[in-house]
């Protein structure tokens, strides 16, 4: 009986280690949903994860967590994608901040779905690359 269990639990770590992948490798296969919101790959930016969502009748949520390298200038207005969904798109140009333990972020959406993304206040994100979680709500 112990053997058989031995034996299960041996083939579980076995299989289970096969499907172990790292960040890169996940990032690669484009995790994030991209139905309603397209990553600027161009300029370097990878998304983990995106989801946008009406709140109210007149509101939207956009939230996603972004990667990117500190080559950027994180102080200017940085284009990192576009909203596919015409009916997530303002009708006049939004801005939102939110803040991220002591730094501020701005995030920029304009009547044609391109979102744009600057840090405000406070010190360049940890790291290399900086993940950066974004979640704003602004009014069509």
């Amino acid at each position: 009986m112990k053997t058989k269990i031995y034996i299960a639990a041996i083939t579980l770590l076995v299989c289970v280690g096969g499907f172990a992948q790292t960040k890169s490798e996940v990032l690669a296969k484009g995790t994030a949903d991209s139905t309603r919101f397209a990553i600027n790959k161009k300029a370097g930016w990878q998304q983990y994860a995106s989801y946008l969502t009406p709140v109210a009748p007149d509101s939207v949520m956009l939230e996603t967590v972004l990667q990117h390298d500190k080559t950027i200038d994180w102080t200017q207005e940085q284009y990192i994608g576009k909203i596919k969904a015409a009916v997530m798109m303002p009708k006049a140009s939004r801005t939102a901040s939110f803040n991220l333990l002591s730094n501020t972020y701005q995030l920029r959406v304009e009547p044609n779905g391109k979102c744009y993304l600057q840090l405000t206040s406070g010190s360049l994100p940890d790291g290399d690359p900086a993940i950066v979680p974004v979640r704003v709500v602004y009014k069509k």
